[in-house]
Order: C-alpha cells, then sequence, then structure tokens
C-alpha cells in the first residue's frame, strides 16, 4: 500500500498549467515564494508521499531550489517529523520519521521557492 500524491493548494496566486509564469513585483526569493497546504491520508505503513505542484504531470516554470513542508493539523495524534527532498518542476518527495496510523491525515503548509 502507499500514500496517495497530494496536489498543492495554494495560499497565494499559483500556478495552474505548464509553465505559467505568474505576474508579480518582487524583489526577494521569499516574496517570490509559493505557499501551499494539502491534506495527506495515511496508509498505516508507508513514510513517503509525493507532493504535486499543480497535479503530478502539469510543470512549474521553474525548478524549486527548496521545498518546505510543516504540520499543521489533521487528525493523527502521534505526529511524525517531516522533510522534503530536492524538488524536480513537477513535485517533491516527502519522507516521514514513522508510518502514522491508518485513515488518518496531517495537514501540512510551506513554501515552494524559486
Amino acid at each position: 500500500m502507499a500514500i496517495t500524491a497530494v496536489n498543492a493548494s495554494y495560499l497565494t496566486q499559483g500556478p495552474a498549467v505548464s509553465g505559467q509564469i505568474l505576474a508579480n513585483n518582487a524583489k526577494s526569493a521569499t516574496e517570490t515564494a509559493l505557499v501551499y497546504t494539502a491534506l495527506v491520508t495515511l496508509d498505516g505503513a508507508s513514510t513517503t508521499f509525493t507532493l504535486n505542484f499543480i497535479d503530478g504531470t502539469q510543470t512549474l516554470s521553474f525548478t524549486p531550489s527548496a521545498v518546505t513542508a510543516s504540520i499543521v493539523g489533521g487528525t493523527a495524534t502521534n505526529v511524525p517529523a517531516i522533510a522534503t527532498t530536492t524538488p524536480t518542476n513537477t513535485g517533491v518527495t516527502v519522507n516521514l520519521s514513522a508510518a502514522g496510523t491508518a485513515s488518518t491525515t496531517l495537514l501540512i503548509t510551506g513554501f515552494i521557492l524559486r
């Protein structure tokens, strides 16, 4: 069994199609960061899942330099530690320190940095 891949939902303006360039007047990497949330349903065995930036096939117009992930809610009572791998322009693998209980959820949030 595996944790189903999740798609990012953006709190700020976010991309919807491949290569979309978002207009902004930002001057720094923090100002151009995409702020996201995602709800993950655990399977009780797996410790990794994919966070898609759009839908897993559509691509960002850039490859992020880093992606942060923090657990901010959900139904899981034993909350594992969380880390991300090197991102591609479609998504990033998220690693949990423990599998958690099947059918519980983690609400994660973070930044996708240029």
